[in-house]
């Protein structure tokens, strides 16, 4: 009880010797970066089809040969099925919110199956990549799915074929590349990315 007081004493005799100017003093950080905060979660229908089908919706962005369509919705949608089509659905969870506009339109997708090969935060994990996206000002929307027995899916977004191809030429011959690649070797292994282009 004796210590109890001596330690109440202490501490009201600190805040008495602050003055009244320190108290009120107050700071105030706006944290509005949207690398970090406000993302979202999409949940994602894939077709892939072994004909070309007509059965696809206004709403889902198709591949020019009309084999695959592909929806991304903050809502659960309907998982319609469709003769001659497997479908596979998944959520993404956002990691570039700034590029998420690059969903409105037609788009390059890139997906990879990835092995994580770290048991910490994987999201934690890749903020070196976040963080050099936002250095660089790469134009790329990025999404994973949650882990499953080690292995996730990594979505990126590009605009274009164009847009991936001239980023890619460029940054493969940059020491840059080698540091990102040399931060993430012990985070994750991804398969080569299978590379589709819908269009609106």
């Amino acid at each position: 009880m004796i210590r109890h007081f001596s330690q109440l004493l202490a501490i009201t005799l600190f805040l008495i010797s602050c003055s009244a100017d320190e108290i009120n003093k107050t700071e105030t950080e706006v944290i509005s970066d949207s690398y970090f905060f406000q993302k979202k979660v999409f949940n994602v229908n894939l077709y892939s089809c072994i004909s070309r089908s007509d059965r696809f919706s206004a709403n889902h962005l198709i591949t020019y040969d009309r084999l695959n369509q592909i929806r991304l919705s903050e809502i659960v949608d309907d998982k319609e099925e469709i003769e001659g089509c497997t479908l596979e659905s998944f959520r993404l969870k956002e990691l570039t919110p700034n590029y998420s506009y690059l969903l409105n339109n037609s788009f390059l997708l890139e997906s990879s199956i990835c092995t994580s090969l770290s048991d910490e935060n994987l999201e934690s994990n890749l903020e070196p990549y976040m963080s050099t996206l936002k250095r660089e000002e790469i134009k790329v929307w990025t999404g994973i799915t949650d882990i499953n027995e080690n292995t996730f899916l990594w979505v990126n977004v590009w605009q274009s074929e164009e847009s991936r191809t001239e980023f890619m030429s460029y940054w493969l011959d940059t020491r840059k590349s080698g540091i990102l690649a040399n931060d993430l070797r012990n985070i994750a292994y991804c398969q080569t990315p299978e590379i589709l282009m819908f269009l609106k």
